[in-house]
């Protein structure tokens, strides 16, 4: 696994961060073909990184990128993570990010985003919102143990925290 996903990965809740890390393994060495990587490119997210997020093409410039405030993701809680492709360039060195979801980088007939989305939705991860009956944000996957942000939320104003640690009781 590549270090940055690893770094990514030791920040996600305890619950579900050696299952991530055996996903990934096993994404990258089973499903997808050679030439081709998944990488976690967003995991755990202070509520104070989810607010600047959040005022991206509202009060901050770009585009809007969450619709989300600080505590109103399950980012925020160690329990959700974004994801990209990496490619081999040719030098066997995965430099190029890529968001294509129609992509088939090994060869195998099946695109590569829809190879991981079947095998992490197929071990109990949700990928993506769904507002108003359409996805939106498909390199999300989350898993939250039937808990909504806002009693994610309920909780971490509690301080309802696995013992010494940052992370909410499940």
């Amino acid at each position: 696994m590549d270090k940055i996903s690893n770094e990514r990965i030791l920040l996600l809740h305890p619950a579900i961060r050696l299952e991530v890390q055996n996903a990934i393994n096993h994404i990258n060495k089973n499903i997808l073909g050679k030439g081709v990587r998944m990488r976690i490119t967003q995991g755990f997210r202070t509520f104070k990184e989810q607010d600047e997020l959040f005022a991206q093409g509202r009060t901050k410039p770009g585009p809007k990128v969450s619709n989300a405030k600080g505590g109103q993701s399950l980012h925020n809680y160690g329990l959700a993570f974004d994801i990209c492709l990496l490619y081999d360039d040719g030098s066997g060195l995965f430099k190029e990010v890529s968001w294509d979801m129609k992509r088939d980088g090994d060869g195998d007939g099946i695109a590569d985003w829809l190879e991981i989305t079947k095998y992490l939705t197929s071990i109990g991860f949700t990928n993506g919102f769904i507002t108003n009956g359409k996805k939106w944000d498909f390199p999300h996957f989350q898993k939250d143990f039937g808990l909504t942000w806002q009693k994610c939320f309920e909780k971490y104003n509690r301080k309802d925290y696995i013992s010494g640690t940052i992370y909410i009781k499940l």
